[in-house]
């Protein structure tokens, strides 16, 4: 990849895919049902979640760069595909045999500093969701395209893996009003068919990643 075009066609499904997580978008919606100071809650979580997430990415953003020259692939690189790649097809029969997840507690007061923590560890475990953009992370890295350009894909990236997170917070304050009235039919939806969905996509984007991880690993 010699252009910036070329880059977001390869990362932009990639970070699209990353959306795809019914667990996240629940949980973002319990954090802004939680009692008071719901915009407060929800705003620490966004945010706490979001650096998280991106610093992770930034670690493999830096590795396929350091550990790749002239944007050829390298034993790291399309070892990280293989490995992401089989995960996300572990990740895809996992939510196809998972049973149903309850129905979450009724809303109670939640303090600052548990919604920080809360924001800290689901960022580092919410580990499926976030396979397909750290996999995008690394081919912005490997890309031979200016540091401005790789700026500009990072932060497309982040934008759009994610919306899932920053999309109901800016519903919320927007209109808090009509927020239940507007997101409780894609709470439903994704408790109903998140699963399979998920499971698609995951499928489809495991496949992909590890084929080019063997395909990479024989031009070694």
């Amino acid at each position: 990849m010699t252009d910036l075009s070329q880059l977001l066609v390869v990362v932009i499904p990639l970070a699209i895919a990353s959306m795809v997580s019914p667990v996240a978008v629940i949980t973002v919606m319990a954090v802004l049902s939680s009692g008071e100071h719901r915009g407060r809650n929800g705003i620490l979580f966004v945010v706490t979640y979001a650096v998280v997430f991106s610093l992770i990415c930034l670690v493999f953003l830096a590795v396929g760069s350091l550990t790749t020259s002239g944007g050829k692939p390298s034993l790291t690189t399309v070892s990280i595909d293989i490995i992401l790649g089989a995960l996300l097809l572990y990740a895809s029969a996992r939510s196809l045999l998972k049973k149903k997840e309850p129905k979450g507690a009724g809303a109670k007061a939640i303090g600052a500093a548990a919604i920080v923590s809360a924001g800290v560890l689901f960022g580092i475990g919410n580990i499926f969701s976030s396979l397909p953009a750290l996999a995008a992370s690394k081919d912005i890295g490997v890309a031979i395209v200016p540091p401005l350009d790789k700026a500009i894909a990072f932060i497309l990236t982040m934008i759009i893996a994610l919306c899932w997170l920053w999309g109901p917070l800016a519903i919320f304050l927007v209109t808090p009003q009509h927020f239940d009235q507007y997101l409780d039919p894609v709470i439903r939806f994704l408790r109903k068919h998140g699963g399979q969905l998920m499971a698609a996509v995951f499928f489809l984007v495991g496949i992909y990643l590890l084929s080019r991880g063997i395909i990479g690993a024989t031009t070694l």
